[in-house]
């Protein structure tokens, strides 16, 4: 409670510190408009300067009007005469019309700084509303409990944002390097497929879409169209279209479709071109179908589930018992290529949930110890990475990633496959 009232003893200071010289000059204008001698005092030199200029044109009016009643007297004594009387009296009263002139003048002048003190009201409301507005977003957002944090108490945060800056740029000049590599393997041998698959991988992970397409494209013609090929090549569109699913990236999905490919690429993405078309049931049914049919680690699925909640919870549609996600009775295949055995499957079967968690845990925990011996292995990093996924360890994930970068950092084409299964999974990659 204390710290609330020095705040708002603190707070009233201030607002008396700007807006007393404002008022006070209200004040002092006002006064100044029935006392002569005050407004000397109170209103600006510039001002002063302004009346003192005037008073002496009235001076300069006056003598002017002195000097024709002269001349007329002058014309009686017989001192001028008719023809000198008349040049005279012009010249007289030429003087008496630009002096009136420069009195108007400088009466709009006047009266125009006198508007001028409209502003003094706008400038206390608008302070007064800073002073509330401030006050205001501080009671939202502030917390005077929070104990201070020195810069030397933040070393460790600071050390960490700069070594995963350095890791980024390390990333990046490998996936330059990697992309570089390519495209001269890819000039003497532009029939690799699987060259032309890896530097569109290389361009989507450096966020180079545009280009990537060409890549894709490539791959698409060389495998007589092939399905998967197909749907890289439409991500690549629609990545480049800011995330719209355009007509020729919609024609390549379909065409993937009807291909038999089962790339979870085509049912995602055509959903998406559902939605973004209106048809939400639509793309809710094709991305149901997508989740109940995925494999339990599968490192999409989490991306798919995420999608159809908060469709479903944008467009107040019930799903209820409709996702009916694979349990995982089987852990990862973590461990090698081959997967788990029948008898590992059969034994996993028979375990209660919190049994089978333990035991992908367990060879979770190996697979991280033989790369932990053994870094050179970007199947194994890949497939950790996977694994953490599926158990929603993305941290784990996160920090396997940066793990793989330092420890394959002379392997480009590694480098360049992990980042893309890192951008596929939703991990950091820049």
């Amino acid at each position: 409670m204390t710290v609330w009232i020095v705040f708002a003893l603190v707070t009233l200071a201030v607002a008396g510190y700007v807006l007393w010289p404002v008022m006070a000059g209200t004040r002092r204008g006002s006064s100044a408009a029935g006392d002569e001698t005050a407004d000397q005092k109170t209103v600006p030199s510039s001002t002063r300067s302004d009346l003192s200029d005037q008073d002496e044109l009235q001076r300069d009016l006056s003598v002017y009007r002195d000097q024709l009643a002269e001349i007329n007297r002058d014309i009686e004594r017989g001192v001028l005469n008719a023809e000198q009387a008349d040049a005279a009296r012009i010249e007289v009263q030429r003087r008496i019309l630009a002096t009136d002139q420069r009195i108007q003048a400088r009466a709009k002048k006047r009266t125009g700084k006198k508007t001028g003190t409209f502003a003094r009201p706008v400038a206390v409301a608008l302070i007064l509303i800073s002073l509330i507005g401030g006050l205001g977003l501080y009671l939202d957002l502030g917390h005077p409990a929070l104990p201070d944090r020195p810069i030397a108490q933040r070393s460790d945060e600071i050390l960490a944002a700069r070594n995963a800056r350095l890791q980024n740029n390390e990333r990046e000049q490998a996936l330059r390097k990697a992309v570089a590599d390519l495209s001269n393997k890819l000039i003497q041998n532009p029939g690799n497929i699987e060259n032309w698959e890896m530097l569109g991988n290389s361009l989507m992970a450096l966020n180079r879409p545009q280009e990537a397409q060409t890549a894709f494209l490539e791959a698409v013609k060389l495998s007589n169209r092939d399905g998967a090929y197909l749907a890289m090549y439409a991500e690549a569109i629609i990545r480049a279209s800011d995330g719209q699913v355009t007509a020729a990236a919609r024609g390549a999905l379909e065409e993937a479709a009807k291909s038999g490919n089962h790339n979870p690429r085509i049912a995602f993405y055509l959903g998406v071109a559902d939605l973004q078309q209106g048809q939400t049931q639509a793309a809710l049914e094709r991305w149901i179908a997508l989740a109940n049919s995925a494999p339990a680690d599968a490192s999409w699925l989490p991306l798919v589930v995420r999608q159809i909640e908060q469709t479903a919870t944008a467009s107040g549609i019930d799903i209820s018992g409709r996702l009916k996600l694979p349990s995982v009775t089987t852990p990862p295949a973590i461990a090698g290529n081959a997967g788990p055995s029948q008898e590992d499957m059969k034994a996993a079967a028979e375990m209660t949930p919190e049994e089978r968690r333990k035991m992908i845990e367990g060879m979770v925990d190996r697979l991280a110890s033989k790369l932990a011996e053994n870094p050179q292995d970007p199947d194994g990093w890949a497939r950790l990475m996977r694994a953490y996924m599926v158990m929603g360890m993305k941290d784990k994930a996160q920090e396997s990633y940066q793990q793989a970068q330092t420890a394959l950092k002379d392997n480009k084409p590694a480098l360049a496959q992990l980042a893309a299964l890192a951008d596929q999974v939703g991990l950091t990659t820049n």
